[in-house]
């Protein structure tokens, strides 16, 4: 009975926690080699997006200051041109990540969603170029009232924008994360002077 056992039961166990085994070892190595060059594509199509919202620079330097809440990212251009900042704020079907490119003169040149979890279809209306354009040019002051408020009012108190109808949660997404990045463009005290 004892060696019946351990071919019906032990054995398979054994050949199974082997094989699961094998398998952990094989994808930590598949991940050790792929992490590299996803996190080199990821960077490199970021620093592609910098240049899209902030045409007028083309390289970069990391912002060394504190960032405010929302924000993920913020980079000065290296030839002043302005800063590209990523901002994130809630949304329909939770967070929006939108890219800012913001001009030495503190105006928005470029909107980019760089991710998000809207239902296709109406919620992602507020993520075509066509709405997004609405923003270039728009400062901190045509979009905030009050630094203190930045993400709490909607975009349907501003009469500088519109709202895409059916999708307000989407457009007031967008809307906060441009905020916020002016605000984090202000706090840090507008265009690095070197």
């Amino acid at each position: 009975m004892g060696n019946s056992t351990f071919k019906e039961h032990i054995k398979p166990s054994l050949v199974l926690v082997l094989i699961c085994l094998v398998v952990s070892v094989a994808l930590s190595q598949v991940h050790s080699i792929t992490l590299p060059l996803i996190n080199a594509m990821a960077a490199k199509t970021a620093d592609q997006t910098r240049t899209l919202v902030l045409p007028n620079a083309t390289t970069f330097t990391s912002y060394e200051g504190t960032l405010q809440e929302g924000i993920i990212d913020f980079y000065w251009a290296d030839n002043g041109a302005g800063a590209a900042i990523t901002a994130e704020a809630n949304s329909y079907g939770g967070p929006i990540t939108v890219m800012i490119g913001v001009d030495a003169k503190g105006a928005v040149t470029g909107v980019k969603v760089m991710s998000h979890s809207d239902t296709p279809g109406l919620g992602t209306k507020a993520q075509t170029p066509e709405y997004l354009s609405q923003y270039e040019g728009k400062t901190a002051a045509d979009l905030i009232a009050d630094l203190e408020t930045v993400g709490q009012d909607t975009i349907k108190d501003n009469t500088n924008l519109d709202a895409v109808t059916g999708a307000t949660i989407s457009s007031n997404g967008v809307y906060h994360a441009v905020q916020r990045a002016l605000a984090q463009f202000e706090a840090a005290g507008g265009v690095k002077n070197e």
